[in-house]
C-alpha cells in the first residue's frame, strides 16, 4: 500500500529502499513496469537501492555499487556491460594478489578454487593484453561480466 501511495502522485523524485522486497514475482514485475513507464512518460527520477540485480538492470540507467560505505562502481549501466571484464587467472601462474591489484583498472581480486577472479575496468581484450604485457600471463580467459556476478566478485567473502 505504501508503495502505491508513493507512486500514485507521480513525483519528480522517488526514493525507494528495496522497492521489490516482500513482493511476489508478479507484483514485482508490475511495479518495475510501472516505474519504467513513469520514467518514460513523466521524467520521474527514481533513486533506489536493491539487492535484486535483475531489477537494477531492468530499471537503472546508472549504477552506484556501495560496500562498507565505499563506492565501488559509479557508471552508466551500458558502460558496465561493455567496458568491464572478469579475468580468470590460473593458480599455476606465479602471480600475487598484490601484483594484480597494482594493474591499471583492477578493481578486485578474489581467490576461488578454480582460479583468481580479477575484475577490471577494461573491456576483455584490453584486460587480456594488460595481463600479458605487464605480468606475462597469457592463459587467462577474459570476458564481460554481468552486474550480479560483478557484485559477488567485488564483495563476495568479505
Amino acid at each position: 500500500m505504501a508503495l502505491l501511495c508513493a507512486v500514485c502522485h507521480r513525483p519528480d523524485l522517488l526514493l525507494l529502499d528495496e522497492p521489490a522486497g516482500g513482493l511476489d514475482p508478479a507484483a514485482r514485475r508490475e511495479f518495475l513496469e510501472t516505474s519504467i513507464q513513469m520514467l518514460n512518460e513523466t521524467g520521474t527520477t527514481i533513486l533506489f537501492s536493491s539487492h535484486y540485480m535483475s531489477d537494477v538492470e531492468r530499471l537503472a540507467a546508472r549504477v552506484v555499487m556501495l560496500h562498507d560505505g565505499k563506492v565501488l562502481i559509479d557508471n552508466q549501466l551500458d558502460e558496465l556491460r561493455e567496458s568491464f571484464s572478469l579475468a580468470l587467472v590460473p593458480h599455476d601462474q606465479a602471480v600475487s594478489r598484490d601484483s594484480l591489484l597494482g594493474l591499471s583498472g583492477c578493481l578486485g581480486v578474489r581467490r576461488r578454487s578454480d582460479a583468481l577472479h580479477v575484475v577490471f575496468r577494461h573491456e576483455p581484450a584490453l584486460a587480456r593484453e594488460l595481463l600479458a604485457r605487464k605480468l606475462g600471463i597469457v592463459q587467462a580467459p577474459c570476458r564481460t561480466v554481468a552486474l550480479e556476478e560483478m557484485f559477488i566478485e567485488l564483495v563476495g567473502g568479505q
